[in-house]
């Protein structure tokens, strides 16, 4: 995967943007899921909607085309970027994020289940919806804060370009 992730990094297309592994395989032993990446924009570039979905559409097909072995990346954008520290997500926040239009987000959409939403280029869609409503916020896992059991996200992890000196 750090491989793939290392030739995703080195792409001229996702140059505008940081690259983040987000989700389960941030825990070592799931290598059976999925590969979750936030795209969010680096400092200097100016990130137009033709340009985000550019970069959310190579994401997606150089793990089913070309990435060896092949794998289901499953990218997003969130102009903030990821969650970086260990903090609870509370079921009320709202999230936006942009992801590739698909069969599933046009049923909820057309179920009212995404009511702020739109479209972003030809293939994408950007939208806003809370913690609670998403499929990830059940599997999260929880801890204790300030007294209170709650989900929090795990800190995501960058992928840097490679001679970056590594971030603490």
């Amino acid at each position: 995967m750090w491989r793939i992730l290392g030739e995703l990094r080195a792409a001229s297309v996702l140059s505008p943007f940081r690259l983040w592994l987000v989700g389960s395989r941030v825990d070592p032993g799931k290598d059976s899921s999925d590969v979750d990446l936030v795209l969010s924009p680096r400092a200097g570039f100016f990130l137009s909607d033709a340009i985000i979905e550019q970069g959310l559409w190579y994401c997606r097909n150089f793990g089913l085309y070309a990435a060896n072995p092949r794998c289901v990346l499953d990218p997003c954008f969130r102009a903030g970027g990821p969650s970086l520290a260990l903090v609870p997500l509370r079921p009320d926040t709202v999230l936006k994020t942009t992801k590739l239009f698909s069969p599933k987000l046009a049923k909820l959409v057309h179920n009212g289940r995404i009511p702020q939403h739109r479209r972003l280029g030809r293939f994408s869609i950007e939208y806003l919806r809370r913690a609670e409503d998403t499929d990830y916020y059940r599997k999260l896992p929880s801890r204790v804060f300030d007294g209170s059991l709650s989900s929090y996200q795990r800190p995501a992890v960058e992928v840097l370009f490679a001679g970056d000196p590594v971030s603490s």
